[in-house]
């Protein structure tokens, strides 16, 4: 009874590591096969190889390495050591601005590769290791329930209990067996497909290579968008600075003409000013020059000497002194009358000035 009771215990506890390495191992295998799948079917994925070469084979023109009709894919992790002469930015800048102003339907390659990074955590090795072992429990199991064929008692139901079990099992086993020989296939294909010697390339590594290069593209591209807006900030500063510029020296030229207007009609209204004053006061007519002209002698009084006296000079436009010390014609100073206002000086200044502004 001890000894049934001991491995009815051994067996319950294959059962539940059978079914737990059956759910570890069935979406691994899953993730391997759509991983081959993507990567052998993404044209984005493609196109970006086919330019990766292209480039290449530009820079290495004239060369021993020129017309190169492929690369290992191990090469992609090496494109950020290919820099620029000023060291700031390397190929995979390169390739990655070109693709997003070029070539912007192949950018988001990664996308077409989601189950890369899952299926490079895969362990071949370990997967092989975990099926032999799964293969060795059903034979141990099997071979023992044929001990167990009659029941020892009445209480005996392992063999009954277990014999259900195993014919689930290696039907499970079967299936997931069939499924790893089918993800060996796909790598194969795949790692052929590339180039590569499928006995000499692990498949962890041929993952992790890719998915290495699909983060390096995406680091690059940030990068660029920060390069890009820095720039973008600088020209606008630089902008901004050129407009602050451009204002002070409007204000400025703004300002001195301001100031040259207002000098200019301060300057008048000093002229202005000083001739009002001057009539006001009577010294515009006590320093205006007394012109005298000798009057020639009428017909029939030769001899004699005429009366000096001042004759006004009449011209197409009468002169400043002229304007102020005209009187009107045909009248006599003497003849005036004694309340007539044009006698008085600041009267006489008030019309002189109102006329000199009407010229």
């Amino acid at each position: 009874s001890s000894g049934i009771n001991a491995e009815y215990g051994q067996a319950m506890v294959f059962r539940k590591k059978f079914d737990e390495e059956l759910k570890e191992l069935t979406p691994d295998i899953a993730n391997v096969m759509a991983a081959c799948e993507e990567i052998r079917e993404s044209e984005k994925f493609a196109k970006t190889l086919e330019l990766i070469l292209l480039i290449g084979n530009y820079m290495n023109s004239g060369s021993r390495n020129a017309s190169t009709y492929g690369f290992k894919l191990n090469f992609l992790t090496k494109l950020q050591n290919t820099k620029t002469q000023d060291n700031r930015t390397n190929m995979l800048h390169f390739l990655a601005d070109l693709l997003e102003t070029k070539h912007p339907q192949w950018v988001n390659f990664k996308d077409d590769l989601k189950s890369v990074s899952k299926a490079r955590r895969v362990c071949d090795d370990q997967l092989s290791k975990q099926l032999r072992g799964m293969k060795k429990s059903l034979g141990n199991l099997k071979r023992e329930l044929e001990f167990h064929k009659t029941p020892e008692s009445l209480d005996d139901q392992f063999g009954t209990r277990m014999s259900a079990f195993l014919e689930v099992a290696e039907d499970q086993y079967n299936k997931l067996e069939t499924a790893y020989q089918s993800m060996g296939k796909y790598v194969t294909d795949l790692i052929t497909y590339y180039g590569e010697d499928p006995k000499k390339t692990n498949i962890e590594d041929f993952f992790s290579d890719i998915i290495t290069f699909c983060n390096d593209f995406e680091a690059a591209r940030a990068e660029n968008a920060k390069i890009r807006d820095a720039k973008k900030r600088e020209e606008k500063q630089k902008e901004m600075k050129e407009m602050e510029k451009m204002k002070r020296e409007k204000e400025k030229e703004t300002s001195k003409g301001y100031g040259k207007i207002l000098d200019d009609q301060g300057e008048g209204e000093g002229v202005l000013d000083d001739i009002l004053i001057g009539l006001k006061t009577g010294k515009a007519y006590r320093d205006r020059p007394v012109r005298t002209k000798q009057r020639q002698p009428r017909d029939g009084a030769k001899g004699k000497r005429s009366n000096t006296g001042l004759t006004p000079k009449k011209s197409d436009g009468d002169s400043l002194n002229d304007i102020l010390t005209s009187t009107p014609s045909g009248g006599n100073t003497r003849t005036r009358s004694r309340g007539n206002n044009s006698n008085n000086p600041s009267s006489r200044a008030t019309e002189a000035l109102e006329r000199v502004r009407a010229l």
